[in-house]
């Protein structure tokens, strides 16, 4: 079983983070610039862009799992992303009245979103480990 070890993990996350960003950059200046009022298939998917995706890209290849359960948990998570995303699009077109709350709800999400699934496909490697640990086990 891999064990974590904190400091190089979160260094091995800004570096994996910053690189992801410095790449995003390009499509970040109409990403900003989308406009939510006029609704048209550009600005719709640049508004809902995963761009959660990012960290939970960054947290995935700082755990150092191996590289097929990588991929996996990599497309699995990509695939999320895009459910949530679609998921909170749906609401607000069904609860219209309430659609700026689930605009907040959204943004909370789109910030907690990448950590709670990397720790949801990362468990038995970042958890367990930590308890074991504690326990005297390891």
């Amino acid at each position: 079983m891999n064990t974590i070890r904190m400091i190089p993990f979160l260094k091995r996350f800004f570096l994996y983070l910053s690189l992801l960003f410095v790449m995003w950059v390009p499509v970040g200046g109409q990403y900003f610039s989308a406009s939510v009022v006029t609704v048209d298939l550009k600005n719709f998917f640049l508004f809902y862009m995963p761009l959660n995706f990012i960290p939970f890209v960054a947290l995935v290849l700082a755990t150092g799992l191996e590289r097929k359960k990588t991929l996996k948990v990599l497309f699995a998570g990509l695939l999320l992303t895009i459910a949530f995303n679609l998921f909170i699009v749906f609401l607000q077109l069904l609860f219209f009245s309430y659609q700026e709350q689930l605009l907040y709800i959204y943004a909370i999400g789109r910030i907690a979103f990448p950590f709670l699934l990397w720790l949801a496909f990362t468990y038995d490697t970042v958890i367990f480990p930590l308890q074991g640990r504690a326990n005297g086990t390891q």
